[in-house]
């Protein structure tokens, strides 16, 4: 699921397109609905994020292993979207993606009593990715519905690891001027998944006589958001995040190729603003709560982790600047 959590938003662009449009007029308005509220689909978007000091302790085959602190957590996100075909319903898209990680730790305790590997007091991790992703834009029963299949292939410095993928749908269930709902699902053809499916449904609620608007997206997210005047918004509430990369352990107890995910929710203040027509700015901020982390042997289900740990509350920040290019028609 680590690569996941950001793609099942692509099912929300619906919420602001009336039932009755003809499908092109859809199409469009889907696409900037979705790169308006989601900086990850947007040409190029760049984030830094840091968590501060937490507790932890960690288990290896159901055993205590080490305990200490995580003295912070530094994360650099690079993406870059590419449309390759548009059609009046069919979009397909590539993308390229760097995430950069890097782990401190101070005053570890070894409490296992098996062989372990070691865990140093600064680690980094390099993952890359490209995935080339399809949408189609249709109507079912008269009402918008939204097909999508990505495909991804992914690895670190050490070169390509897997392939994975995913399928998924959604629909608009009510469109009021006040309230909107969709339906949809999303199946990952991924074993590592912590979540291989699972229904979608979202809910969007505005105010009557109020700048403020609620927005619901199972599972990704909670907010309570307002409009500051044309260029910014500010949102008070939680949202799901997730982490994955690849671990190449230098031991022969353990897989050569491992795979690292972490759940967790992040809870607080996010701004975001308009600087030009082309560049947005994000801020986030607030208290992340942990939920879960594995580590499994590379393309095996998630379920048969050998390695967890537990964190307890931090802080954390986060900053990103996106572009977006305007792009006229020919």
């Amino acid at each position: 699921m680590t690569k996941f959590i950001k793609t099942i938003t692509i099912f929300l662009i619906s919420i602001s397109i009336n039932a009755q449009v003809n499908d092109s007029i859809f199409k469009e308005k889907a696409e900037k609905r979705l790169k308006a509220e989601f900086p990850s689909f947007r040409m190029i978007n760049l984030e830094y994020i840091q968590t501060g000091k937490s507790e932890f302790n960690s288990q290896l085959f159901d055993q205590d292993f080490q305990k200490g602190t995580l003295k912070n957590i530094k994360t650099v996100n690079l993406g870059v979207n590419l449309p390759i075909y548009i059609k009046k319903k069919l979009t397909v898209t590539s993308s390229l993606n760097y995430k950069f990680n890097e782990f401190e730790f101070s005053d570890i305790q070894n409490v296992a009593t098996i062989p372990s590997f070691q865990q140093n007091d600064l680690v980094t991790f390099h993952n890359f990715s490209t995935a080339l992703s399809a949408t189609y834009f249709s109507t079912l029963f008269k009402k918008p519905i939204i097909y999508n299949t990505s495909i991804i292939a992914d690895g670190n410095q050490e070169g390509f690891e897997r392939l994975k993928g995913l399928i998924g749908f959604s629909f608009i269930l009510k469109k009021t001027a006040r309230v909107t709902m969709t339906l949809g699902a999303i199946v990952f053809v991924d074993p590592t998944a912590q979540i291989p499916f699972f229904p979608t449904f979202t809910y969007n609620y505005k105010f009557k006589n109020s700048a403020w608007d609620f927005d619901f997206i199972l599972p990704q997210r909670i907010l309570f958001r307002r409009q500051i005047a044309n260029k910014g918004r500010i949102s008070i509430g939680s949202m799901l995040n997730s982490n994955g990369f690849y671990v190449n352990i230098d031991n022969p107890n353990f897989p050569a190729v491992a795979e690292y995910s972490q759940l967790e929710i992040n809870s607080g203040l996010i701004y975001e603003h308009k600087l030009s027509n082309n560049f947005f700015a994000t801020f986030k901020g607030g208290v992340s709560n942990f939920v879960s982390s594995r580590l499994t042997e590379k393309a095996q289900p998630n379920s048969e982790y050998f390695y967890q740990n537990e964190q307890s509350a931090k802080g954390y920040f986060n900053v990103g600047i996106s572009f977006n290019p305007t792009l006229k028609k020919k």
